[in-house]
């Protein structure tokens, strides 16, 4: 592609100086036929005939070389009028009846102009010239050559020039984009932990860092995914187990279907719908299925409806709550998902508080950011496991853990949906006694009468 396109760079460089060198030459010629039908003009309209061109003829030759546009350089002066004399080699004089007075004859196979010789608006004689003859002789020609010369070996410099300099661009760019290619080409395979090593700070660099990001992420999402298929059939397991063994004592007749037998496989089948319908959620905040239709929300007055709802099952929990919300706390959120959320995270601390402990809920602003607090009293779970506590199906190995709780999964859940609020949650010790649960989400200055 080089080659050619310097190629045709010089053909065009060539033939454009051809042309308008030989444009050059016409007009030169020219020039020097109208002066010469000047100076004829001028003796004609002093002497009034043209005897003395036809006796003299050195008279014609003075006048031929006289007639030239430039000056007479007098070095070499003999070899210039060799030069001049092949330029009007076929020059003639006729006279106002287009007879010869002085010139060759006209050879029949070359086409003739007449130039008309006027004084004071009469013709009175013609210049005979060869039509369109440019000045051609052998040093143009020559020169002409030299000039094709020097642009072959301008071309072949510059080719080698560019070959030079492109070798090692050409490396220096082919090299990562061929080892980009290699890597992209084993991720559409499923070689998700390779990684492409291409140290530089240019586009090329930070595209090298992005694959090698996408193979991360990529593998987390693979094994996240293998583990949650994993840990969910390990959760389905247990459920499904206890259906089918009192369902096959039924039908082995070891047990009757009373009610008792009726409400208990009713309550696992309960169990079994939660856990999927938890699952469900869980997947669809991970995968990104779910819609979030994002809107300015009165956080502050969430918060209160919501601990309003759940006032019966504190009181009937025997739990003593202490509330502290500031008015007037605005963000932009999903107001159903904000409500799922905030549920998760409420039901989490009914299900895992001892009975006559203390929940507390506190929402505050800090540097633009809306925090709310939920904690409660003993019992709590050791800080190894804060950061555990929000991954899907975890759940720790600890008082927290009663055979009431739940499945590690809303948590997770809480997670996902403050993740894609732009927020973050965390878990500490709770001054309580229990767990603290701390949600940051970005706040909005909005005003109301």
């Amino acid at each position: 592609m080089t080659l050619s396109m310097a190629l045709l760079l010089v053909l065009a460089v060539s033939l454009g100086f051809d042309r308008g060198f030989s444009r050059y030459k016409q007009s030169l010629y020219d020039d020097i036929n109208q002066n010469m039908v000047a100076q004829l003009s001028d003796y004609y309209q002093q002497n009034g005939h043209w005897q003395a061109f036809k006796t003299d003829r050195v008279l014609w030759q003075d006048l031929l070389i006289s007639s030239l546009i430039e000056k007479t350089d007098h070095t070499d002066e003999n070899h210039r009028h060799q030069r001049r004399w092949k330029m009007f080699k076929y020059h003639a004089l006729l006279t106002a009846d287009k007879i010869l007075v002085t010139g060759r004859q006209a050879p029949t196979h070359k086409p003739f102009n007449l130039l008309a010789i006027e004084v004071k608006g009469q013709t009175v004689g013609y210049l005979r010239i060869p039509d369109r003859q440019a000045i051609n002789n052998h040093l143009d020609k020559k020169f002409n050559q030299n000039m094709q010369k020097w642009f072959l070996l301008l071309f072949g410099v510059a080719l080698l020039f560019t070959l030079l300099l492109s070798w090692p661009i050409s490396i220096y760019f082919t090299r990562p984009i061929r080892e980009l290619n290699n890597h992209v080409k084993k991720l559409s395979q499923g070689q998700y932990g390779h990684r492409i090593n291409i140290n530089r700070g240019d586009e090329l660099g930070r595209l090298s860092d992005n694959i090698n990001h996408l193979s991360q992420t990529l593998q987390a999402n693979t094994e996240n995914q293998r583990t949650f298929f994993t840990d969910v059939s390990h959760e389905l397991r247990t459920p499904v187990a206890v259906l089918q063994a009192q369902i096959e004592a039924l039908q082995d007749g070891i047990q009757e279907a009373d009610e008792k037998q009726l409400n208990q496989l009713h309550q696992q089948v309960m169990t079994l719908s939660l856990l999927i319908n938890d699952i469900q959620d869980l997947a669809g905040t991970e995968l990104g299925a779910m819609q979030y239709k994002m809107q300015d929300i009165n956080l502050s007055q969430l918060l209160t409806d919501l601990i309003s709802v759940f006032s019966s099952k504190i009181n009937k929990a025997e739990l003593t709550l202490q509330i502290t919300v500031k008015e007037q706390v605005f963000i932009s959120g999903d107001a159903l998902r904000l409500q799922q959320l905030l549920t998760n995270l409420i039901n989490n601390t009914l299900r895992y508080t001892d009975t006559g402990g203390v929940i507390k809920v506190s929402l505050k602003t800090d540097k633009q950011q809306a925090i709310i607090n939920i904690e409660d009293s003993a019992p709590g779970v050791d800080s190894q496991y804060h950061e555990q506590l929000f991954e899907r199906l975890f759940r720790p190995d600890t008082a927290r853990n009663k055979s009431l709780g739940g499945f590690g999964i809303g948590l997770a859940i809480a997670k996902n949906i403050v993740k894609a609020h732009q927020g973050t949650i965390h878990a500490s010790d709770s001054s309580l006694g229990g767990l603290k649960i701390t949600v940051s989400l970005p706040a909005i200055n909005k005003y109301h009468e």
